[in-house]
Order: structure tokens, then C-alpha cells, then sequence
């Protein structure tokens, strides 16, 4: 099964979650309006905040697939279609150490000083996605 990694940097990732979990939400297509990052795939591929205003939270394009990769992003298994996914904040994240904590507590956690991880990654098949933070 093809898989594509798509590495966003951590640090801006969790000012869009921050931005999110803080203000107020509108709905985004036929999701409920809730706290969230939502992956669009928009002639490149990206992670915004569902809060409002957006102009509070720049948007974080994946590494090497910023405007412009629309067409070679199709080649993968993100596909050639527009789309916008929300992955909720309240997600649950189970962690090694046997604790579930929710995603925007998970992404605090791996953003502290001192931890080496610096990329939320997105794991990709033409099936699902999973994400990972390293």
C-alpha cells in the first residue's frame, strides 16, 4: 500500500491548535462547528485552524507541498481532488505510557522546550491518514 508522509512544523501547528481551542468556531462543510485542524488539499496541502477569524492563524503547508503542487500532489495518494478534513482537537491520543490524552494536549506535550520532536506528521494512504509527531 503506497503511503506518503506529509511533515508539517510542529511549532505552527500548535498555533493553529492554540487559535482553534480559544475562539469561536463556524462549521466547515457538513461538519459540526468545533474546535479542530482541518487538512485541505487546495493546489498544495495544508493545516488551518477552524476558529475565527482565520487571519489570527496563518496557515502551515506541509514541507515540499506548498502552493503550486497541486498537480504533482495528485500523484499521490492525497489525490488531485480539493478537499478539507478536521481532525478534532478533543481527538483522543492513546500514549505509550498507557494515558489517553486528547490531541491538542498531545501536541503540547511534544512542543515543550527540551523535546526533540519538531514535525507533525501526517501518514497518508488512499485509505486513511494517522499522524504521528517526531
Amino acid at each position: 500500500m503506497h503511503t506518503i508522509e506529509l511533515r508539517f512544523h510542529l511549532p505552527g501547528v500548535l498555533a493553529l491548535a492554540e487559535h482553534a481551542a480559544a475562539t469561536a468556531h463556524e462549521a466547515y462543510g457538513s461538519h459540526p462547528p468545533t474546535p479542530a485542524l482541518i487538512w485541505a488539499r487546495m493546489n498544495g496541502t495544508l493545516l488551518m485552524s477552524s476558529g475565527r477569524p482565520r487571519t489570527d492563524a496563518p496557515d502551515v503547508y506541509a514541507e515540499d507541498w506548498g502552493p503550486g503542487t497541486g498537480q504533482e500532489l495528485a500523484r499521490t495518494p492525497v489525490g488531485g481532488d480539493d478537499f478539507g478534513q478536521t481532525i478534532p482537537l478533543s481527538q483522543p491520543v492513546e500514549l505509550t505510557d498507557g494515558r489517553t490524552v486528547t490531541l491538542l494536549e498531545w501536541l503540547r506535550e511534544h512542543s515543550q522546550e527540551g523535546t526533540p520532536s519538531r514535525w507533525f506528521v501526517l501518514e497518508v494512504t488512499a485509505e486513511r491518514y494517522d499522524f504521528d509527531v517526531r
